[in-house]
C-alpha cells in the first residue's frame, strides 16, 4: 500500500502496457489446449452423460467417451468456440459453444422444426418431395451459453457471396452498399431511414444496377460437378427456400441476413441458423424496422432458373402453407409454450414504447 500518486500512476503504465500487448496477441489467437484452459475437461473420460442433442428413446444411448484436446476459434463476433466430443460408438460429434447469448430460444424453434417435419413427412403433397427443414442441436448450459451442433457441409450465402466475388467478379461483397455510400452524402447515408420514399427508390435502384444479382446462381452452376447434380441441387435448393419462408412467416422470424442462412454445399438446402428475433420483433425495432414477412431478394429468385417464383417455388409455398393450415391446432399447442415459458428474454416487451 502506497499513498504516493507517482507510484500509483508507474503501477497502472505497467498494467496498461501488458493490457496493451495482451489486447494484440488475443484476436490472433486460434487454438485453445482443453489441459490448461479447462484440466477437467481434459482428464473427464468414459461419462455416464449422454452426447448432448441426440439422444432418441429407440436408440442405445451414446454417452460421452472423451473431449478432443483442443478447442478452435471461430472468428466472428462473438468467438465462439468449436468442440469435438468423442462418443461411446467410436463417432466424433462437433459442437459450436457460443457465450453471450441466450440459446433457450433457439431450442423451442428446434422442437417447433421438428414437430413440421413430422407433419411434412406424412402428408403426401410434401412426403415425395423430401420437403423437410434442417435442424441441428441445440442445448442450453446457462441463461448466457449453451451448444449448437455442428452443421457440416454448409457455408454462409455471405462467405459463398464473397468467395465468388473475389475469384470471379473481383468486387467487394458489398459492392451496392458502397455505391449507395459514395451516391449519397455522408449525413443522408447515416440517416437513410429519414430521406423521402423516391430518394430511398433513386439510392436502392442506382445499387441494384451496380450488379447483375446472379451470384448464388452462378456459384450453385460452378459448383456441380455435371448437370444432373445442378439440377436436384437447383430444386431442393427452391423448394428448402418455399418451406423456411412460410414457415418464418408463421414464426415471424427476423434478422434474416446473409449470415444467418446457409447453404448445404452438398445437397443445395437452405438451412437458417440464429432464432433470436421471432414474433416480427424485428418489424417493432425504432430504427431500420422490417417490413417485408420473409426474405425474397433479386438474388435468391435467380438461382430458382428459368420457372422463377412460379414453379417448384410456388407450389411448395401453397402445400406447405395448407399443410400448416389444416395442423393449425398442434401448431399452436407448441407456439404457445412460447408465451407462458418464463425463461425466455422476450426481446419485445424489453422494447421501448
Amino acid at each position: 500500500r502506497t499513498d504516493k500518486i507517482d507510484n500509483l500512476n508507474q503501477a497502472w503504465l505497467r498494467y496498461h502496457s501488458v493490457f496493451n500487448r495482451l489486447s494484440l496477441v488475443i484476436p490472433q489467437i486460434q487454438t485453445l489446449e482443453t489441459k490448461y484452459v479447462s484440466p477437467l475437461l481434459h482428464e473427464a473420460k468414459n461419462l455416464k452423460l449422454a452426447v448432448p442433442g441426440i439422444y432418441e428413446a429407440t436408440r442405445e444411448v451414446v454417452t460421452i467417451h472423451s473431449f478432443h484436446g483442443s478447442l478452435s476459434i471461430i472468428l466472428s463476433k462473438q468467438r465462439p468456440r468449436k468442440l469435438s466430443i468423442f462418443g461411446s460408438d467410436g463417432k466424433e460429434y462437433m459442437f459450436l459453444l457460443k457465450g453471450h447469448e441466450d440459446l433457450r430460444q433457439d431450442e423451442r424453434v428446434m422442437q417447433l422444426f421438428g414437430l413440421i417435419n413430422t407433419l411434412l413427412a406424412d402428408d403426401h403433397r410434401t412426403a415425395n418431395r423430401h420437403v423437410s427443414i434442417q435442424r441441428y442441436p441445440v442445448v442450453p448450459l446457462s441463461p448466457n451459453s449453451g451448444l449448437i451442433g455442428w452443421v457440416p457441409n454448409h457455408d454462409t450465402l455471405y462467405d459463398l457471396l464473397a468467395e465468388y466475388r473475389k475469384k470471379h467478379v473481383k468486387i467487394p461483397t458489398n459492392a451496392e452498399q458502397e455505391i449507395m455510400r459514395d451516391f449519397l452524402p455522408e449525413e443522408k447515408y447515416d440517416n437513410y431511414d429519414k430521406l423521402s420514399l423516391i430518394a430511398k427508390v433513386e439510392t436502392f435502384e442506382l445499387g441494384l444496377r451496380a450488379t447483375e444479382g446472379n451470384d448464388l446462381d452462378r456459384m450453385m452452376w460452378m459448383k456441380s460437378p455435371n448437370s444432373e447434380v445442378w439440377l436436384e441441387r437447383r430444386t431442393n435448393y427452391t423448394r428448402s427456400l418455399a418451406l423456411m419462408s412460410m414457415v418464418g412467416y408463421i414464426l415471424g422470424l427476423g434478422d434474416r441476413h446473409l449470415r444467418n442462412i446457409m447453404l448445404d454445399k452438398v445437397t443445395g438446402r437452405i438451412c437458417h441458423i440464429d432464432f433470436g428475433d421471432c414474433f416480427e420483433v424485428a418489424m417493432q425495432r425504432e430504427t431500420y424496422p422490417e417490413k417485408i414477412p420473409f426474405r425474397l431478394t433479386r438474388m435468391l429468385i435467380k438461382a430458382m432458373e428459368v420457372s422463377g417464383i412460379e414453379g417448384n417455388y410456388r407450389f411448395t409455398c401453397e402445400s406447405v402453407m395448407h399443410i400448416l393450415r389444416e395442423n393449425k391446432e398442434s401448431l399452436m399447442a407448441v407456439l404457445e409454450a412460447f408465451v407462458y415459458d418464463p425463461l425466455i428474454n422476450w426481446r419485445l416487451m424489453q422494447a421501448k414504447p
